[in-house]
């Protein structure tokens, strides 16, 4: 659709890619120290209340899932000389620069409304980003393969930003008086020192962002209406809103209950060592599954990925408790399906966008994609609510010893709830691969 998009020879190279993804960066390295990090820094040393400081977070994700669709709707509407997404992300710059201080830094006698604004400030800052970021790779998308090259690039940036995330800020905290308080400076650092850098890259690279002439612009329907008319032209399209929905519910649930799962094998204190090596061979196995979606498709890929992750799954559950060796090689092997899901997902709804705004005659990229996030963050925020409603119920109390029934039962619930994840969405990749746009139909749009 933009001017790469209408020239499949016009794939950007490697370089080019490095330096447009790294734009995902930055919201990466929020994602996860926002809810695992600050809550205990102003707890411990701004001196808020836990209970004020849940409430805030809770409303600042509903603020998120608010403003999620919004941003998709102003950057697809956007007109400027600069094109319509380059303007938000470079408008993102200051406000992330003077969100992340006031969060990370904030100055003696900062309070509850300091939390609150700067919270605040910093989600919209990354929705601006985020929103737009994804929009925009959906405009560069060379060619049916292309796509997935490109979400390819992006997963390795947000993989790689969320591992600094965690490690760094582990390396300081060992020696520190303060070990919250470190954590919290030293990831803020790491996010001012890179914040500008990797912004400007993705902005001075060749990536253009879809422009429709004004002469071919249709009268712009409401958003609502937009998607309901992209939905009935392509089920698959809901189909894979649901399958996503379920797998961030699985995703979500994973991640919530990490501990237990280590708790419940005996490895409690070694949570983070378990993730760490998930997310290394998650990472290094990127390529690999980009390139068999070359020949096998995007769907099938998609679709064999989920069977695998479903036999590593169940494997674990006879994985042999208090083993460290083993118990990293089994979470490394089970990272390697965990990202395929992730980006070819997003290249088969890039390849959506490309035939629904041949459609409709106007850019539909941020508000499609925003959608998506929205059922990632819903799944996600499901995911921690049932978690620890069903720890409770069966009785399990921080700082108290599982019994065996209580390990089993968490064992069996993520297994199950992940299993079923996997399983809705290999049915869906398989079976709706059918009426995904193919290769041949995304070309004909050019």
């Amino acid at each position: 659709m933009s001017d790469t998009s209408n020239n499949n020879d016009q794939a950007l190279g490697s370089r080019q890619l490095w330096m447009f993804s790294a734009g995902a960066l930055i919201p990466a390295m929020l994602n996860f120290p926002v809810s695992a990090y600050l809550p205990s820094f102003y707890a411990n040393n701004v001196g808020l209340s836990l209970s004020s400081i849940g409430l805030i977070f809770m409303l600042a994700r509903i603020f998120d899932v608010i403003t999620d669709p919004l941003m998709g709707v102003l950057t697809d509407r956007t007109r400027t000389r600069w094109g319509s997404r380059r303007p938000w992300v470079f408008l993102s710059m200051p406000l992330l620069l003077l969100s992340v201080w006031a969060l990370f830094f904030p100055p003696a006698g900062a309070g509850l409304v300091w939390l609150i604004v700067s919270l605040f400030s910093m989600t919209a800052a990354c929705t601006i980003l985020s929103i737009t970021h994804t929009a925009w790779s959906a405009d560069i998308g060379g060619g049916y393969n292309e796509r997935s090259r490109i979400q390819a690039f992006i997963i390795m940036i947000t993989m790689g930003g969320a591992l600094a995330s965690m490690l760094v800020p582990a390396v300081f905290e060992g020696g520190a008086s303060d070990p919250v308080q470190m954590r919290a400076h030293v990831l803020g650092l790491m996010l001012l020192v890179l914040t500008v850098p990797s912004i400007l890259f993705t902005l001075v690279s060749a990536a253009k962002s879809y422009e429709v002439p004004q002469e071919h612009v249709r009268s712009r329907v409401s958003p609502y209406k937009a998607i309901l008319q992209a939905l009935r032209r392509q089920p698959y399209l809901a189909k894979m809103l649901i399958a996503d929905f379920v797998q961030g519910i699985a995703a979500g649930t994973l991640g919530a209950l990490s501990f237990y799962v280590a708790l419940a094998k005996g490895l409690g204190t070694r949570a983070s060592l378990l993730i760490l090596c998930f997310y290394v061979v998650a990472l290094i196995a990127v390529p690999f599954w980009n390139k068999l979606s070359y020949s096998l498709g995007k769907g099938p890929t998609i679709g064999w990925a989920s069977i695998l992750s479903i036999f590593l799954y169940v494997c674990m559950g006879f994985m042999p408790s208090g083993n460290l060796p083993i118990a990293c090689v089994a979470f490394a092997i089970l990272g390697i399906p965990a990202a395929a899901w992730m980006f070819l997902m997003k290249s088969i709804v890039s390849d959506c966008i490309e035939v629904e705004e041949k459609v409709a005659g106007e850019p539909r990229a941020g508000m499609i994609f925003a959608l998506f996030v929205l059922t990632q963050k819903l799944g996600g925020a499901v995911a921690v609510g049932l978690s620890f409603l069903m720890l409770s119920a069966i009785g399990i109390e921080a700082g108290t010893d599982m019994t065996d029934s209580q390990r089993w039962l968490v064992l069996g619930i993520v297994n199950t709830v992940c299993c079923f994840g996997h399983g809705l969405l290999a049915w869906v990749a398989f079976r709706g691969n059918r009426e995904a746009p193919t290769k041949s139909e995304c070309a004909a749009t050019a």
